[in-house]
């Protein structure tokens, strides 16, 4: 394979075997849809979906040091990661913009497992490596000499797969030694799965109940195999990138270089609750600074109140003048609604204010509202 070439996931042969229309995305080879969107995406609503998300890079970080030097890479707070709790936070450069945003796994004492964008992986690691004081005194081999921070790319080591919907516990629970009942939303288990080790968290991507499973490469697809089987009495169906990113928008989760990127510090994403500033972390001043000055423009979630699906580029207007511009937008499968999210001036993006998205140069009149725009009944 060259470098040009895309990357199989470990579920790229389990995928064909499913007839699923299969696509480049960010430089792997993976499903789009196996029979509709609209249909995986509702099914994953009521019953429960199956995904793979191998292509979410892995990133090994341990030494001592570890804790004080991921204190200083992210904007939230680490320390929130105990009792096995996953942190998600904003990555920043020195101008306060967003290189990505991550989940942050403490596995044990200074031993984290950061799980970053397929897009933004060789960026990231780059960034870590760039800001590690060990840097300069790692082995080729990645091993620090001595005590320190150690970076260990274990992207190709581990598999990845979502289960996701209602019925996602009842399956699980078949193959999975550790008692979900007692794995709260957003915190994860060292466990087997299918009698494999496994690091699994309740999380997901889709706003419904689910489980997120990391195991080796080696094994993913047994455990992918399994799921599929066990599932066919809950009805699960496995589901592509295309149902993964009307259910995302649907829950309100941004997406990283459509919905916020570097050009954006999380003030203007809508991430400012991710934000500590009581610490010290890269970009801290210059995010302070922004907040004082005021930003110019904020992501907000919208509904089209007149009939217009809204598309990543559109224009947003307000009394004719330009005011902002559509990052995401979609057809709502469980709301029958149109929904997306765009950035707005200030004093437009407040719930209830209106404006209109320009769609084939016809003004279509939306209404900025909370998110998510979707809500699962506990």
């Amino acid at each position: 394979m060259t470098d040009t070439e895309d990357k199989k996931t470990p579920l790229y042969e389990a995928h064909r075997s499913l007839n699923a229309k299969i696509v480049p995305f960010h430089g792997w080879l993976l499903p789009i849809q196996y029979t509709s969107i609209i249909e995986e995406h509702n099914t994953t609503r009521t019953k429960a979906g199956l995904f793979d998300i191998s292509h979410l890079g892995k990133v090994e970080v341990t030494g001592k040091g570890a804790f004080e030097f991921l204190q200083l890479l992210f904007t939230n707070d680490v320390s929130k990661a105990d009792s096995r709790k996953i942190v998600y936070s904003p990555l920043c450069n020195k101008d306060g913009g967003i290189l990505d945003d991550i989940f942050i796994y403490n596995l044990s004492k200074d031993r984290y497992v950061l799980i970053v964008n397929a897009a933004t992986f060789e960026k990231d690691l780059a960034w870590f490596k760039a800001n590690n004081p060990l840097t300069s005194i790692l082995s080729p081999e990645g091993r620090g000499k001595g005590e320190g921070v150690v970076i260990k790319d274990i992207n190709d080591s581990y598999g990845g797969i979502a289960v996701q919907g209602p019925a996602s516990a009842g399956i699980l629970q078949n193959i999975c030694e550790a008692d979900l009942k007692t794995l709260k939303r957003r915190r994860f288990c060292e466990t087997k799965v299918g009698g494999f080790p496994c690091l699994l968290s309740r999380s997901g991507y889709t706003g419904e109940d689910g489980f997120e499973l990391f195991v080796a490469s080696e094994d993913t697809e047994k455990v992918w195999n399994d799921l599929i089987d066990i599932g066919k009495t809950y009805g699960l169906v496995p589901a592509g990138l295309g149902a993964r990113d009307t259910l995302r928008l649907e829950a309100g989760c941004p997406l990283y270089g459509i919905d916020m990127d570097e050009s954006k510090t999380p003030l203007e994403g809508g991430l400012e609750r991710t934000v500590d500033f009581n610490k010290n972390f890269i970009g801290r001043e210059a995010i302070l600074n922004k907040k004082a000055q005021g930003v110019k423009e904020i992501l907000v979630g919208f509904k089209m109140r007149e009939r217009a699906i809204p598309r990543t580029g559109y224009q947003i207007e307000k009394a004719d003048k330009k005011i902002g511009i559509v990052t995401s937008g979609t057809y709502s499968p469980t709301l029958k609604e149109n929904i997306g999210f765009g950035y707005v001036t200030p004093e437009n993006s407040a719930t209830g204010k209106e404006f209109d998205i320009v769609v084939h140069a016809e003004k279509k009149r939306a209404e900025v509202v909370e998110v998510p725009f979707y809500r699962r009944k506990r």
